[in-house]
């Protein structure tokens, strides 16, 4: 736990066991009634389902158990833990605690859950960081574990992107030049769009009248706004995060072909327009078999894709629902 540099020394992944494609019956209703904002999800294959004996923690806690295998330490170094579990059985308190119990972590490791959906893995670095070098903690456990296919509604074109999968990062310190170490961050927040993206219950229509219940609501179920959505993803979604980045690089003086990119993923059509307009040396994506995991996207993307990554320099790229997008520029030296 010393070191002149505080880095990312461990990652790990876990995805569902559920290999859902294009043809699964679950998306039978939206091949036949194509809904309203069908096109953001177009170009996506695979996704991950939870399977049998799966849940939010056991992903979540495999997740972090690998990354601290590959960080050379085990649970009683461990003295923050922090990310978020979504969804849970309960709204509160988190799923993260859950992941401490799971774990068995010492009962001085404080568990910090973020709710900064999409973004609390590299909110949790961010925050992770900034402990470990104000001294408040020696070893951080950044988590981000999402089990949204549960909470779709499978009328919608947003249930064709969603996917499973949890990713886990230890922050701490080292002499190892070799790990990448956080240099710079960037944010914009445009609270106006708050509610274009959201997950809560839904009034349900039953018989005689068909209107909504002023009493029965279904679970959580993730909506986006037939109208605002749209033109959140459009107007915020795709060009604020290319600016993001453009800053971030100016400031360091490097060219987009210097980094590698380990963006959130949503769709063919983000994608596509991110990598275009950003243009990085490495575009670190999982989007074909894993769709879009929500908060775990990046964690699992730098876990399961860190051979691509052969620049010296990286950035992790999240988007949030209310709108955000925030940035982490990281660097090393190998040499």
């Amino acid at each position: 736990m010393s070191g002149a540099r505080i880095a990312i020394t461990g990652t790990g992944a876990a995805v569902g066991d559920i290999v859902r494609g294009n043809d699964d019956p679950a998306f039978a209703y939206v091949i036949a009634n194509p809904p309203p904002n069908r096109d953001i999800f177009d170009g996506l294959t695979y996704r991950r389902v939870l399977g049998p004996g799966q849940t939010v923690v056991t992903i979540a806690a495999g997740a972090a158990l690998q990354a601290m295998e590959r960080a050379g330490i085990d649970a009683s170094q461990v003295d923050l833990l922090i990310g978020a579990a979504t969804m849970g059985e309960n709204f509160a308190p988190s799923a993260l605690t859950q992941v401490h119990a799971y774990m068995q972590l010492p009962s001085s490791c404080r568990v910090l859950a973020l709710n900064s959906e999409y973004s609390p893995f590299v909110d949790g670095l961010r925050v992770a960081n900034d402990m470990v070098a104000a001294g408040s903690v020696k070893c951080a456990l950044v988590v981000a574990a999402c089990a949204w296919t549960q909470h779709m509604d499978y009328h919608q074109a947003v249930c064709v992107a969603a996917s499973d999968g949890a990713g886990a990062a230890v922050v701490t310190r080292t002499d190892d030049r070799s790990t990448f170490t956080l240099v710079d961050w960037e944010n914009v927040t445009d609270s106006s769009w708050y509610g274009a993206f959201r997950m809560a219950p839904r009034p349900v229509s039953v018989p005689p009248y068909y209107t909504p219940s002023d009493s029965l609501y279904t679970h959580a179920l993730m909506a986006l706004d037939d109208v605002r959505g749209a033109q959140a993803v459009k107007g915020f979604g795709l060009p604020v995060p290319v600016t993001v980045v453009k800053r971030l690089l100016e400031r360091a003086g490097l060219e987009p072909s210097q980094i590698a990119l380990v963006p959130h993923q949503t769709s063919k059509l983000v994608e596509s327009y991110w990598r275009s307009n950003i243009n990085p040396g490495a575009y670190i994506s999982t989007v074909h078999d894993y769709a879009d995991m929500v908060s775990a996207t990046a964690a699992v993307n730098l876990a399961t894709c860190a051979d691509q990554i052969t620049q010296d320099h990286m950035v992790i790229l999240g988007i949030g629902m209310e709108m955000h997008a925030t940035a982490l520029l990281y660097s090393r030296q190998r040499s």
